[in-house]
């Protein structure tokens, strides 16, 4: 019984299903998980800054439509308001 259950221990050693193998790989798929989150959150914090960035740009790309002067008096009047 010791002699067959050393060969099938080898065997799955050899297949990479023993559970010191099995360990690693998940460790190794762990790993990768946490990079490809961390991937993930500063992606969309980029994103949300681009967009940021392009509306800004958008708003300072519209000229600013001034008004015509008729006459001088309208235009003190309207400049000693402000």
């Amino acid at each position: 019984m010791k002699g067959l259950a050393k060969i099938i221990a080898g065997i799955l050693a050899i297949l990479g299903l023993s559970s010191k193998a099995t360990r690693k790989k998940k460790a190794r798929v762990k790993k990768i998980d946490r990079q490809v989150a961390k991937v993930k959150t500063a992606k969309k914090a980029v994103e949300k800054k681009r967009k940021r960035v392009k509306k800004a740009q958008k708003k300072a790309a519209k000229p600013v439509k001034r008004k015509k002067i008729k006459d001088a008096e309208s235009f003190l009047k309207d400049f000693a308001k402000k």
